[in-house]
């Protein structure tokens, strides 16, 4: 057999307070019992995902399997697109970590043994990727940073609630929305605040706006679920936009939130929805929150372009 017709897989052991290594043999014997047998390694490091993604192209592989969470996914393609676009492996994802946001998108709630033979059940679909450029003058270069995302990129206090899920786990044990809830509850409480930028989308005139929340969206949910731009469609080219703008009391920001859970925040007088291709920002204060599929960036200034179809994913056949 040629190694392009082998699965590599990259599993995060870490993933899911530790379900990445514990649901492994049970993912390994229910593969083999599909005549799927791949070269496996396991993550030891922050980033090591996006080097054995690198390796996995390098060594001919065409098939990666990711066994982790968003962030282990995020490294994953973060390493692909690094990569010529004819190169680049079909991703299939088993979803063992805490959000699972990128594999709701696709139709995977979760990894389990009895929905094992419907993830196998699959066909490929190509998948748009965003594209960040950022500039940091702390880091002295002035060059710009080049990273991607596959699911959500936010700024504001949406950012600093998926950032703070990461303490939160480890004191609390929580995964999924309730502890992404936990976390809200959190930052409204002392840190509410908004955060003053320029934005401009598509070449527009640049608009001053005192964001609450920022969300530039590939699928409709970040947070395990809180749907966010409920009709965003990972394969259509355009990326989905929610902004709340204030000032806005936090009496009336805290219930916004909470109705994003199930995307009945977009009609609310505060938050603003649009679509776009190409998103540039400008912040006017050091240091706000920024993530990019749950992974902070830092930043003074981003530009977010789309990369229509520049994936190929295996999703559940519907």
């Amino acid at each position: 057999m040629e190694i392009a017709d082998k699965w590599f897989a990259i599993v995060n052991p870490v993933a899911g307070s530790g379900r990445g290594l514990t649901d492994w043999p049970l993912i390994s014997r229910l593969l083999r019992e599909r005549h799927i047998v791949p070269e496996y390694v396991f993550t030891e490091r922050k980033y090591h995902a996006i080097e054995l993604a690198v390796e996995a192209v390098n060594n001919g592989f065409r098939k990666i399997i990711v066994v982790g969470g968003d962030g282990t996914i995020h490294e994953v393609v973060n390493g692909l697109m690094t990569q010529k676009e004819d190169a680049r492996p079909a991703l299939a994802i088993l979803p063992v970590g805490s959000g699972n946001d990128f594999a709701q998108t696709l139709g995977i709630e979760d990894f389990s043994g009895k929905d094992f033979g419907a993830l196998l059940t699959c066909e490929l679909q190509h998948q748009d990727i965003g594209r960040i450029r950022s500039w940091n003058p702390a880091s002295g270069s002035g060059e710009a940073t080049v990273e991607y995302y596959d699911q959500t990129l936010s700024v504001g206090i949406d950012a600093a609630i998926g950032l703070g899920t990461t303490e939160l786990r480890k004191k609390t044990g929580l995964t999924g929305a309730p502890l992404y809830t936990l976390s809200g509850l959190e930052q409204f409480g002392l840190r509410y605040r908004n955060y003053p930028m320029t934005v401009s989308f598509d070449g527009a005139p640049a608009e001053r706006v005192r964001a609450i929340i920022m969300a530039i969206q590939l699928g409709p949910t970040y947070g395990s679920g809180y749907r966010i731009c409920p009709d965003a469609d990972p394969c259509d080219g355009i990326f989905d936009v929610c902004y709340a703008c204030g000032p806005v009391p936090r009496a009336v920001a805290l219930p916004m939130f909470l109705s994003a859970k199930d995307g009945h925040h977009t009609k609310l007088p505060p938050v603003r929805m649009r679509r776009c291709r190409h998103a540039e920002l400008t912040f006017e204060e050091p240091d706000y929150p920024i993530q990019a599929d749950g992974e902070p960036v830092v930043a003074s200034r981003i530009e977010v372009d789309i990369l229509a179809g520049a994936l190929e994913v295996w999703h559940p056949t519907r």
